[in-house]
């Protein structure tokens, strides 16, 4: 799966922010994203955090260092970004020292991997970053997509978890501070008249008790 997964990406890098962030439900789920990590990371001090899976930099303005398994996404990102550390690496055994990063942020990697890969990358995570350190990353809502009737038919966004599993299986490593809901409503599809206000009622469904049926939930850790 891993090869697989490579492959897939190196053959979208070059089209990957274009065709997936460029139209209204992917700028969406970008602000989202972005809204949630400027609450716990301080972008005028980024210097020991670190990006796992990278891609093409999009959140490389909160960490210094980047790590993704496709060569051509590192490509990407370091013209993006030629003074900052980023290599190509395998999440699951990350080239680092112990305890070495601030904060780690991880997004649109865990969707696609096993729980089996899922265990093992957040153990790693927890091995590289300092006590009182954050690991923020989102993954699909096995709550909703039970709900939704949804079933991946490949690897590309296969995975999905429930609150509890998380906090059972990253309990002995991580604190979970808390986590939000993104996208309750499917937003793209709603009128671009009327769908300022579907935003104000989406945001207050995904950090509300309904939050664990939206359709991506954004998980926020702390490293004891």
């Amino acid at each position: 799966m891993k090869a697989e997964i490579n492959q897939y990406y190196n053959e979208i890098a070059e089209n990957y922010d274009s065709s997936r962030f460029s139209n209204s439900y992917g700028k969406y789920i970008n602000n989202q994203e972005n809204r949630i990590l400027k609450k716990y990371l301080d972008q005028e001090d980024v210097s020991l955090n670190l990006d796992v899976a990278c891609g093409t930099g999009r959140f490389l303005k909160y960490a210094d260092h980047g790590v993704d398994i496709s060569s051509e996404m590192i490509r990407i990102s370091k013209n993006r970004f030629p003074s900052k550390d980023i290599i190509i690496g395998d999440a699951e055994e990350l080239p680092y020292k112990n305890e070495h990063f601030e904060n780690v942020i991880s997004f649109h990697l865990f969707m696609h991997l096993d729980l089996t890969t899922t265990e093992k990358i957040l153990s790693e995570v927890g091995r590289v970053t300092k006590k009182e350190g954050f690991f923020i990353f989102d993954i699909p809502s096995l709550k909703r997509r039970k709900i939704s009737g949804y079933q991946s038919k490949s690897w590309h966004g296969g995975n999905q978890i429930q609150v509890e599993k998380l906090k059972k299986i990253t309990s002995k490593d991580w604190n979970m501070e808390c986590f939000y809901g993104i996208a309750f409503f499917p937003i793209h599809r709603i009128p671009k008249k009327i769908r300022k206000f579907f935003i104000l009622i989406d945001n207050f469904l995904c950090e509300s008790f309904l939050k664990e049926y939206s359709s991506h939930l954004i998980f926020v850790l702390r490293r004891k």
